[in-house]
């Protein structure tokens, strides 16, 4: 057995054992620095995982320790409708394993630093970008707190709103990062967040990742709480270089203005958001669009608390790839997956209506089926998939229906520690997809998490 395999049974085996062994700690987020470990400090004796999550220093500063396993594996039948030239059957086996450190030296002052190694065991279609990466910084930044202000600067992850252009991107192995600064702000009763940022580039080799200048995020996104409903207004600026579209590629730099409306009342809730770009494409101007709109009913008294959801949404394609303006909306940095887990489909030149159930048999197991159609919006440009790019073929095409797909999502959470995924997804490809060659997709993924 070589050392890999007797390192991840060690991790797993630990993890058994440290199962359900302290009273009320802090939920376990996506984003570890939130957990907060200092109330140990007041307990006279810790047991041995505690002393993992608090190892006191001097004064009032503490480190505390922590990490997570995942395993995935997606299984893929005709990926993006077998209009790549590339293997589009088979198997991909993740594995990402991640291990932090939180140092908190005062109120003041702190530090965290991350460490990601994300393979892939089975090669039998062509790996995405996101998919290697043998070992590297997740995350290295240190906080300045003071008064109402924090200054945060380093490596990061960066979730904004409904992460609808700004995401942790946790589906796929490689995490989203930025390198720059976030200052964050409570003033004039709103949460209001500055970024001057540069994309992470991904490589595969180990500690190989560094500032992508070709890619930088800046902005202003700020939330406010007006009672009935909440809101975001916020501005982001983009620069990329070598975007590809159906109009062809050049660099871009891109402004979204946008507003978001949230919140929940009684049983219903609800989420709009509302995105207008401009800026340039080459020599081309920008002018494009989104509206996402959700609503949700949750039936707390019927058994399982059955949730309904209705969403809708659109976003804009250029009606002349051969004119002197883009209208192709970009999503920017989404959350992957967006509409399902094998993220095929993404928000660009489309506009969809997906109902939906969630079910709890169990307080820690759900259970959600969807039905996705997704129309394209202009005929004269392309579908988009995952990495943002047109599908071959597929602009020009008569017709605007790209697929229908139904879909069920699995989730139990055994404990605080173990969760446990499964969905799968069929597409049915629509006469914009078999016009170009394409057809039906089958997608399964099944994955296990491990945090401590």
């Amino acid at each position: 057995m070589n050392d890999e395999k007797v390192f991840l049974i060690g991790f797993w085996l630990s993890g058994i054992l440290t199962l359900n062994i302290h009273a009320e700690p802090p939920t376990i987020s996506p984003f570890r620095w939130l957990e907060d470990y200092s109330y140990l400090s007041e307990k006279e004796t810790l047991n041995s995982y505690e002393q993992i999550k608090f190892l006191p220093l001097q004064g009032d500063a503490y480190l505390s320790l922590g990490g997570s396993v995942r395993e995935r594996l997606n299984v893929f039948g005709n990926d993006r409708f077998g209009l790549l030239p590339i293997e589009d059957d088979g198997n991909i086996f993740l594995q990402r394993i991640l291990l932090h450190g939180d140092l908190y030296i005062n109120e003041h002052f702190r530090t965290f630093v991350e460490f990601g190694s994300y393979l892939n065991f089975t090669h039998e279609i062509q790996s995405g970008p996101f998919d290697e990466n043998n070992m590297d910084l997740a995350q290295a930044f240190a906080d300045l707190s003071l008064a109402n202000y924090r200054l945060r600067v380093g490596r990061q992850h960066i979730s904004l709103g409904s992460a609808r252009l700004v995401s942790l991107r946790n589906g796929p192995n490689v995490r989203q990062n930025f390198d720059g600064i976030r200052v964050d702000s409570e003033i004039f009763g709103g949460d209001i967040t500055l970024l001057a940022t540069y994309e992470t580039e991904i490589k595969k080799y180990a500690f190989d990742d560094d500032a992508d200048y070709d890619s930088s995020l800046w902005g202003v996104y700020t939330t406010w709480d007006y009672g009935l409903t909440k809101a975001d207004f916020y501005y982001l600026g983009t620069y990329r270089g070598n975007r590809v579209y159906t109009q062809g590629s050049a660099n871009e730099t891109r402004h979204s203005l946008g507003s978001r409306l949230f919140g929940k009342q009684g049983a219903w809730d609800w989420n709009y958001e509302f995105i207008y770009q401009l800026g340039d494409f080459g020599n081309a101007d920008i002018s494009a669009w989104t509206v996402a709109t959700i609503n949700g009913y949750t039936f707390e008294r019927l058994p399982w608390s059955p949730r309904v959801e209705l969403s809708m949404n659109i976003a804009s394609g250029d009606d002349d790839p051969n004119d002197n303006e883009l209208n192709t909306f970009n999503p920017l940095f989404p959350k992957l997956p967006y509409f399902e887990e094998a993220s095929v489909l993404v928000p660009q030149n489309f506009f969809n209506v997906d109902p939906a159930v969630t079910l709890h048999p169990l307080k820690s197991l759900s259970v959600k089926l969807d039905w996705n159609l997704f129309w394209r919006l202009e005929d004269e440009e392309a579908v988009y998939s995952r990495g943002l790019r047109p599908l071959p073929g597929t602009a020009n095409q008569s017709g605007n229906f790209v697929a229908h797909v139904p879909s069920i999502y699995i989730k139990y959470q055994l404990n605080r520690y173990l969760a446990f995924d499964l969905t799968y997804s069929h597409f049915f490809a629509g006469g914009v997809i078999t016009d170009a060659g394409g057809d039906d997709i089958d997608f399964g993924m099944v994955s296990v998490t491990w945090s401590f």
